[in-house]
């Protein structure tokens, strides 16, 4: 029996995309149709998993996340997604310096850990405005 463990991940972090627009929605008093989703920018090379307009401005941001499992560390405890979120919020201030980028996670990282570190540098140098968790198992 083969088990595709990517297919398992690729369908979490898709569950965890809804809730992030859910909360979007919710947030920001919106309607489905007023998020964009899987937003690609070629001149930069990525893709931001969504885009808002609120009465604030433009959000753009990233959500990392999926449900816990067997051997599985979801959200901002794994460093890969840390970099990759982080990453892409450097190279969106390279194109429009001061844009309000969200990262949102499933799960916190460790403390003292190297992903902490990270998402602190991030925050402070303006490469990400602000992180925001969801748990997606309560």
């Amino acid at each position: 029996m083969n088990t595709n463990f990517q297919a398992e991940s690729k369908t979490s972090g898709d569950e965890f995309e809804t809730i992030v627009v859910n909360d979007l929605m919710s947030m920001y008093d919106l309607d489905e149709n007023e998020v964009l989703t899987s937003v690609v920018l070629d001149n930069i090379g990525i893709e931001l998993d969504y885009v808002v307009l609120t009465d604030h401005g433009l959000e753009c941001g990233e959500a990392k996340g999926g449900k816990p499992g067997l051997k599985k560390r979801p959200g901002a405890e794994r460093t890969d997604n840390v970099k990759k979120a982080i990453c892409n919020g450097a190279l969106l201030q390279t194109v429009a310096p001061g844009i309000n980028y969200v990262i949102y996670f499933s799960a916190e990282p460790k403390p003292n850990s190297s992903s902490e570190a990270m998402i602190d540098a991030a925050l402070s140098n303006g490469y990400v405005s602000e992180v925001r968790y969801l748990n997606p198992c309560t």
